[in-house]
């Protein structure tokens, strides 16, 4: 009968450890910004492609990019960011397309550099 109460006693104690450490990591990825999706994101032009990077500029459009040096295509724009890409975002991508790009973190430059977690081409929806 002694026996049975240790192996008992033993059963609840490594449940109460399991859901501790269950519990814990629930509350880590519920409290963590990018498991909850406060990814930042980016909507522009795609004004320059370099092997596995673009660089998005939001608040200009096509003609005002094309043509242009990249020191040109900064001048009065708040936002832009070069992004790294993974192969297929790289190949599915071409310059002058309309993007929403979601990143994490950036560094604080001008333009600011980040990888994309996501890339979405709007220039094709218009085409629907």
């Amino acid at each position: 009968m002694k026996g049975n109460k240790v192996v008992i006693l033993i059963v609840v104690i490594a449940l109460i450890a399991i859901s501790a450490v269950v519990g814990s990591i629930t509350l880590f990825f519920q409290n963590n910004e990018t498991q909850r999706g406060h990814a930042s994101s980016i909507e522009g032009i795609v004004a320059k492609k370099e092997n596995a990077r673009i660089l998005v500029i939001s608040g200009k459009n096509e003609t005002e990019l094309k043509g242009k040096t990249e020191e040109e295509m900064l001048e009065g724009v708040k936002d832009a960011i070069w992004f790294s890409l993974s192969i297929d975002q790289t190949q599915s991508v071409r310059e002058f397309d309309r993007v929403q790009v979601k990143y994490n973190q950036i560094e604080k430059s001008f333009p600011g550099k980040a990888s994309a977690n996501s890339m979405k081409i709007l220039s094709d929806e218009s085409t629907e």
